[in-house]
């Protein structure tokens, strides 16, 4: 066996200047600088240094002086747990953060930032769906989101993001767990709530199925909890333990069902605005002719465009398509399954549509981007939860004669350091 050279420990304390895009401040210490969550510029902070052979670690330890704009956080986990990186700053402050983001954006890829609207920022208690983790390590069970920068799991046993639905869904969930992860397994846990109704799907690592012992157990679990759902997913098999109600939402005229593995967008406040924005380009621009939806999940948007004419929605995922198919047997929407990052609609597709809403992942739409910009649809409206890819698909509109109306920054993701962003596009 090797013999490993011992860290070595130090505790330092250095001044903290700005907040980068991932919230973390750049920290100036007599030692060397580096960066540090949880801080705020100004700061006098006291941090841990680990030197290792061949690199060294930095952890936030303390704030010996406090900037003005700090606050206390809310949940009794924050600094652990790594989910949320910004509960500590002020509302003003972090407002100017967040919208800095996009600004820096902007100005990066040569937009204009007078065109970025003031931030809306959904409060808390709204986040409607999320993924947890779970393992057992000998008999205490750990469940909750990971150690920010680690893959250690932070027990949790509060969330003020959630909504109250899923806030009081945890300590059920946690017995759930408790009685069904035998010692080092671990489970991908899924929860969604949707009008009140909480919806739970388990996945456990390297399971594909369980006892009818641990199904009558979680069956008794769910129903105490009054949970609506609670499935048990292993790959493409579905293994269905409770269900008491129908999930489903609501996309403009259209009822789809959904299930906590589908996209959907993180909080109904900012699904709302979102929409808002949409009507209000949809009014200004007159009358609509034919109306495309790109990377349409299961019709979040398909459906209000319903309103304006014919749609026709495409999206990679299989089951989305067929959901959103059939819940618009009766409506004039088109949906078909097409893999967007390889084959991308071509202009000569697009030059048939009046407007054009799209939706990406975080990696943006680049190659799709590409061929819209060639295209003579009169409205695009770009919805992003990345400010950098937006900003740079943006310009490729640009460049291709689009001009950016305005940029409406949309917080849905609370004290994370994410943004939405919707931007309005005219040719």
């Amino acid at each position: 066996m090797r013999n490993q050279t011992p860290p070595i420990t130090t505790t330092e304390t250095g001044r903290a200047l700005k907040l980068h895009h991932n919230g973390f401040a750049e920290i100036i210490s007599t030692s060397g600088d580096t960066e540090l969550p949880f801080c705020l510029p100004g700061e006098e902070i006291e941090f841990e240094k680990v030197q290792y052979p061949k690199r060294t670690n930095t952890y936030f330890k303390a704030v010996i002086k406090p900037s003005l704009e700090r606050q206390d956080a809310l949940c009794k986990h924050f600094t652990s747990c790594g989910g949320c990186v910004l509960q500590h700053a002020k509302e003003g402050f972090y407002k100017e953060f967040k919208t800095s983001q996009l600004t820096q954006a902007f100005n990066e890829f040569g937009l204009n930032p007078y065109l970025i609207q003031p931030i809306k920022v959904v409060p808390a208690a709204q986040r409607r769906r999320a993924n947890l983790e779970a393992t057992k390590k000998g008999d205490k069970l750990f469940m909750g989101f990971h150690r920010l920068q680690s893959h250690q799991i932070i027990d949790m046993e509060e969330c003020p993001v959630l909504t109250q639905p899923l806030q009081d869904a945890l300590p059920f969930l946690r017995t759930a767990l408790d009685n069904l992860l035998e010692p080092f397994q671990k489970a991908n846990i899924f929860i969604l709530e949707l009008n009140g109704l909480v919806d739970i799907g388990i996945e456990i690592q390297g399971i594909n199925q369980i006892s009818e012992e641990k199904k009558a157990m979680l069956k008794d679990v769910a129903t105490q909890a009054n949970w609506a759902r609670l499935q048990f997913r292993h790959r493409k098999f579905y293994d269905l333990i409770l269900q008491t109600q129908a999930i489903t939402t609501q996309f403009g005229p259209l009822e789809v069902p959904m299930d906590p593995w589908a996209f959907l967008q993180a909080s109904s406040i900012a699904e709302s605005w979102i929409n808002d924005i949409i009507k209000q380009t949809l009014d200004e621009s007159g009358p609509q002719t034919h109306l495309l939806d790109l990377f349409s999940g299961r019709g979040t948007f398909s459906g209000s465009l319903l309103n304006y004419g014919r749609v026709d929605a495409f999206e990679g995922n299989n089951k989305a398509i067929d959901l959103l198919s059939s819940a618009a047997k009766e409506y004039p929407l088109h949906a078909k399954v097409r893999d967007l990052f390889e084959t991308p609609l071509p202009t000569k597709a697009l030059n048939c549509y009046s407007t054009v809403v799209i939706d990406p992942p975080r990696a943006g739409a680049e190659a799709q981007v590409q061929q819209l910009a060639k295209s003579i649809a009169p409205t695009v409206i770009y919805i992003s939860c990345n400010t950098q890819t937006f900003a740079r698909d943006a310009k490729t509109l640009e460049d291709g004669g689009y001009t950016l109306k305005s940029a409406h920054p949309i917080d849905q993701f609370l004290w994370a350091s994410h943004l939405e962003v919707v931007g309005v596009f005219k040719k």
